[in-house]
């Protein structure tokens, strides 16, 4: 009795040209218009897949990399069309530029190779001209693992120091000259030696012949920043400050001579020493 009652309503209510029920019935009809009856997927928008992040764009891999939620789909954006690994390569320029001037570095950090995001690495390749020097500095946030590939370099690092034994709880704080240098320690470093220098240490190199030096760096951080000590020391403000931390009341360093040195301070990664540039016969620009 159900389904007979069911049939006769439903016959029913076409009857009163419900143009849906007619549809379902008797199939789609011509006089309906074909937004009715059109299938849902032809009445969606289709929207272009946007292209995958690479590291022609650092920014936008940067950025998917850092929405990415796990480390497989880390690898998925840096590997979008395996077996290309071109966001996963990184090729180290030699851009050094002659004597007169000291050298040049090129450095992977984060900001110019995104796939270092996940990691605590990043890698430096110094090329020092003769008798070029990679002024005093430090890494703030980075040990630094350096080693010769090409020549040779002398390195020096500055002993760090505890003025009065901040600190302590126990023994005897060493006895150490108020005044006057650190200890520096040092070596020469031939072809694929390498030394340490400690995060936050200040130390140099230095290329003593008449042949470019090569070195390759490691960091254990991705971003391992670099601070000019000479530099970072002259922008103190205001001259007062240069004067009494190197001892003097204007008699050793004054204004005059601090306001000549904060210009003539150079910000480059390397400049030339004097004694062996003449030795090289190299002609320092006027």
């Amino acid at each position: 009795m159900a389904p007979a009652i069911c049939r006769a309503l439903v016959s029913t209510l076409a009857g009163l040209g419900s143009p849906l029920l007619k549809q379902q019935i008797n199939g789609p009809s011509k006089d309906l218009p074909y937004s009715d009856i059109a299938p849902a997927s032809e009445t969606q928008t289709r929207i272009a897949p946007s292209p995958a992040p690479s590291s022609a764009n650092p920014d936008a891999l940067i950025s998917a990399l850092t929405l990415a939620p796990t480390e497989q789909e880390r690898l998925q954006i840096l590997v979008p069309n395996p077996p290309d690994i071109s966001n996963l390569t990184y090729t180290f320029i030699n851009n050094t530029v002659l004597p007169p001037t000291g050298g040049s570095i090129v450095l992977s950090s984060v900001s110019v190779f995104p796939a270092l995001l996940t990691t605590n690495v990043a890698m430096a390749i110094g090329f020092v001209n003769p008798c070029g020097i990679n002024t005093p500095h430090s890494h703030p946030r980075a040990n630094e693992f350096l080693t010769v590939i090409q020549n040779e370099l002398v390195t020096g690092l500055i002993l760090e120091e505890n003025p009065g034994g901040a600190g302590r709880i126990s023994g005897k704080p060493p006895v150490t000259d108020a005044n006057g240098p650190l200890p520096q320690v040092g070596t020469t470093l031939g072809q694929y030696q390498g030394t340490i220098f400690p995060q936050g240490s200040v130390h140099f190199q230095f290329n003593p012949t008449c042949q470019p030096s090569v070195f390759a760096a490691a960091f254990d951080n991705r971003d391992p920043g670099r601070t000019q000590i000479a530099r970072n020391f002259f922008s103190l403000q205001p001259n007062e400050v240069i004067e009494t931390a190197v001892g003097g009341d204007g008699s050793v360093l004054n204004a005059k001579d601090i306001n000549s040195l904060r210009r003539r301070v150079p910000g480059s990664f390397a400049l030339l020493m004097e004694e062996c540039a003449v030795r090289c016969g190299i002609v320092k620009k006027a």
